[in-house]
């Protein structure tokens, strides 16, 4: 749970706070280079207010937001801005799920800057109720050799002309080429998949009758011991392919041919065709029948999950070895559930229930 990144949003979409200090809006401290005004937040407490000897699915959280101003009127004006965003909010805002946001009261406080025109600040003081609903505590280690998780039911969903793909990858580096995060597969000529081309470029295939669609990421991110989020979206009647690397559209391309049949083969961590297997982590696997916006895309980098992005066209959700959306309990192997409402659950191959680590990427 990352209440800041919840108070950042909620702050810069409000349309008032942004057009007095626009991104100026900042954890603890803010710069010095920054000119008046801005904003400063500040976490100070989180309580669980949960009475069931569990994880805590309700935590208290206790929030100061300090706007700086250069007079008095501005610093008026900048917190009854704030007060009128934060109070009384609820909902999802970057992957967290707000229940409600409190005003409390306020500080109004003038700090002497010897000799200058000073510093006017107001410390608005809120308790926000954060629910629990979805913690990441796992994901799946493959060896590059022969682990994949094979996905059933894929085909009785799936569209072959609509869709997106999206998962995070800490990716290992390796000599070899062609090792893939995922596949949907009839045959060799009718396929989509996702894979690691070797020397740092990572590319989506669109391939349809012998003919193939490609677009590529080519930085430097193999080996670098970070997560990153990749996606990629395919319409064929608008005709575009799309590639992203952690929230940034990377490449696209058009003239896509016909894909024919259905889905016979869907993986995550190789080729369902011919092996090609993944050599490092791979988390929070999800699938749409819909072309996610750039928009979609970035809430979902900066969320890190899949809820709530797509409505009703997120067709499978694979957490890479929690157990449930709340993220309590350890997937029990070698079962990989799906989380979406298709229970098209996954199976781990070739691998073992230590191959489920505690290793995610930050703020999930």
């Amino acid at each position: 749970m990352d209440l800041g990144r919840a108070i950042y949003k909620i702050l810069t979409d409000n349309t008032a706070v942004f057009g007095m200090v626009e991104s100026k809006i900042s954890p603890n401290v803010m710069k010095q280079t920054n000119a008046f005004p801005f904003i400063v937040y500040d976490v100070s407490s989180v309580e669980p207010i949960s009475q069931k000897d569990s994880v805590a699915t309700l935590d208290s959280v206790d929030i100061m937001i300090s706007g700086y101003t250069s007079n008095y009127k501005d610093s008026s004006k900048l917190a009854n801005y704030i007060r009128t965003a934060l109070d009384r909010v609820s909902g999802n805002y970057n992957g967290v799920n707000i229940q409600a946001i409190d005003f409390e009261g306020y500080d109004d406080i003038f700090d002497d800057d010897s000799g200058s025109d000073g510093i006017y600040r107001k410390s608005l003081n809120f308790t926000a109720r954060i629910i629990n609903d979805i913690n990441n505590i796992y994901s799946l280690d493959f060896d590059g050799v022969d682990d994949y998780v094979a996905i059933n039911g894929i085909s009785s969903v799936i569209d072959t002309d609509l869709g997106s793909i999206s998962l995070w990858a800490k990716i290992d580096t390796t000599t070899s080429s062609g090792h893939c995060f995922n596949s949907f597969i009839d045959s060799n000529n009718n396929l989509k998949f996702f894979y690691h081309a070797g020397d740092n470029e990572f590319r989506f295939t669109y391939r349809g009758g012998g003919s193939s669609k490609v677009i590529n990421i080519t930085d430097a991110i193999e080996g670098d011991g970070q997560w990153h989020h990749l996606l990629a979206t395919w319409d064929k009647t608008g005709d575009a392919i799309s590639i992203y690397l952690d929230g940034a559209l990377k490449d696209s391309t058009g003239s896509l041919p016909t894909i024919s049949g259905t889905v016979a083969a869907a993986s995550i961590g190789n080729n369902a065709e011919d092996g090609a297997y993944f050599l490092g982590n791979i988390d929070e696997v999800s699938l749409w029948n819909s072309e996610l916006t750039a928009a979609q895309v970035l809430d979902i980098y900066n969320d890190g999950y899949p809820k709530g992005v797509g409505g009703t066209s997120l067709i499978g959700w694979w957490k890479m070895g929690d157990g449930n959306n709340d993220g309590t309990t350890m997937a029990e192997y070698p079962t990989i559930p799906d989380n979406s409402a298709n229970n098209n659950n996954g199976t781990m191959t070739n691998m073992a229930e230590a191959d489920i680590v505690a290793d995610v990427p930050d703020g999930t």
